[in-house]
């Protein structure tokens, strides 16, 4: 498989594709499908960023054209106010930034930023979260991914939690997966086209 018509996936369940009806209903093959690239998806369901971290420290990302992150969800759930728990995803997500830019310094890294669910309370211990919780970590998102060149960040513009989980609470369904595909590869052909650093 050519690095050049490749895209590496990373991160929690939403990566892996829980509450999709079928694997290419899931957001990471939307996108690779509508970005005409062959996915390698390394998600990891129920993984925080320093799991994430630990596995790209423990097998170094080939190289690809597009590197696609998403991660974050259940540090904040399991964490909840925690400093310590804010500091470790901001320490996971440099170690995260720096080892793909090792493996492909010219690749577009889209990192995606958390939308808002509409029930933390089931599933302890991770019911500690809450919708400005994900503000937060989607803040320190944004300061770490303005540190590296060619990280852009993408937003799910058109999500609606109403119509978009899964029955859990907690997943997307297929519309949600729909629309964090189309954030993904939306961001991916804007820098394509224009090749500079965006993190809005």
């Amino acid at each position: 498989m050519s690095s050049k018509r490749k895209m590496m996936a990373y991160g929690h369940s939403w990566v892996d594709g829980d509450g999709a009806s079928s694997p290419s209903s899931c957001f990471t093959s939307r996108a690779a499908v509508e970005l005409r690239l062959e996915l390698d998806n390394r998600g990891v369901g129920g993984s925080n960023s320093t799991g994430t971290a630990a596995l790209i420290a423990a097998t170094p990302p080939p190289p690809a054209s597009l590197y696609v992150l998403m991660t974050g969800l259940n540090d904040l759930r399991l964490g909840g106010e925690s400093p310590s728990s804010a500091r470790g995803y901001a320490a996971a997500l440099q170690r995260i930034f720096t080892a793909i830019r090792r493996a492909s310094p010219s690749a577009l890294v889209v990192a995606v930023m958390q939308p808002y669910l509409l029930d933390f309370s089931l599933y302890a211990p991770h019911n500690l979260g809450s919708n400005s919780l994900i503000d937060q970590y989607n803040s320190v998102l944004r300061r770490a991914a303005a540190e590296y060149s060619r990280v852009a960040l993408a937003e799910a513009d058109d999500w609606d939690p109403e119509t978009m989980l899964s029955a859990d609470t907690v997943h997307p369904n297929d519309a949600g997966h729909a629309s964090l595909a189309r954030a993904v590869s939306n961001r991916a052909k804007v820098n394509q086209t224009h090749k500079t650093h965006i993190n809005s």
